[in-house]
């Protein structure tokens, strides 16, 4: 009677599948990684308000120092904590009665946008504050939650041998 492993070649092939799973910097498109990415990033878009789209649409999966995360918009974080009212004072280099000084011109900026057709000119802007819309740490977690890691790992496991 010999004492041999029968399959140990499979054996040895399955158990390399299953540790380059988890091994720092495997980002293919088949890892748990990319595929929590991507379903994390569509529950996030789910969650977020649309007024035009551009932010909704800049949540994506992305590879970020060799890790997969999801990314988006700046705007994505005040929609998620919210923000406190507060007034957006004029630019430098303005002098206090709001005319341009001298020695600044051409460096200041007054604060100038549209409305209905119409250009204002502001010496400040109050901004209202913003109620928290939490949806970044539940997106992760539906992620995970519809992440189907075992016949993921089954997968490997059987397409390795």
């Amino acid at each position: 009677m010999s004492a041999e492993l029968i399959g140990a070649p499979e054996l040895h092939r399955r158990l390399k599948a299953i540790a380059a799973i988890g091994a720092p910097g495997h980002v293919g498109r088949t890892s748990l990684s990319s595929i929590w990415a991507d379903t994390a990033a569509n529950a996030a878009r789910s969650r977020v308000p649309v007024r035009t789209g551009t932010t909704r649409q800049s949540i994506q999966p992305a590879i970020r120092r060799g890790e997969r995360v999801v990314v988006g918009k700046y705007t994505v974080n005040f929609i998620d904590a919210g923000a406190k009212g507060h007034v957006e004072p004029r630019q430098p280099g303005l002098t206090p009665t709001g005319r341009v000084s001298r020695r600044k011109r051409g460096t200041g900026k007054i604060l100038t946008f549209q409305v209905g057709g119409r250009t204002l000119f502001r010496k400040k802007v109050n901004k209202p504050a913003i109620a928290a819309r939490p949806f970044k740490k539940w997106a992760a977690a539906e992620g995970l939650k519809l992440l189907n890691w075992k016949a993921f790992v089954y997968g490997v496991w059987n397409k390795a041998a």
